[in-house]
């Protein structure tokens, strides 16, 4: 079971990252970079909110870019969201 929800979070974060890379217009991305960092603002982070809720079908509130702002952490809060979603 750990290594599905491993598979899972890695799948999450490529994704992740793919979104980020389009927006922020970078070729590499560190899962333990801020999007801030990287030139991320609050326009771009509603971007980034919407293309997660496109693609992986998980709503975020613009308040998770400032608290879970890296790739690693985002990805385990998205895994979290849908496996509850799932259950309900």
């Amino acid at each position: 079971m750990e290594i599905t929800i491993a598979v899972k979070e890695r799948l999450i974060e490529e994704k992740l990252i793919g979104f980020w890379k389009e927006i922020l217009e970078q070729e590499t991305i560190d899962t333990d970079s801020t999007f801030f960092d990287l030139g991320g603002n609050s326009l771009l982070a509603m971007q980034f909110i919407q293309m997660v809720k496109n693609n992986l079908g998980v709503r975020l509130p613009i308040k998770v870019m400032f608290e879970q702002s890296t790739i690693k952490e985002l990805s385990v809060l998205i895994k979290q969201l849908d496996d509850m979603h799932r259950l309900s």
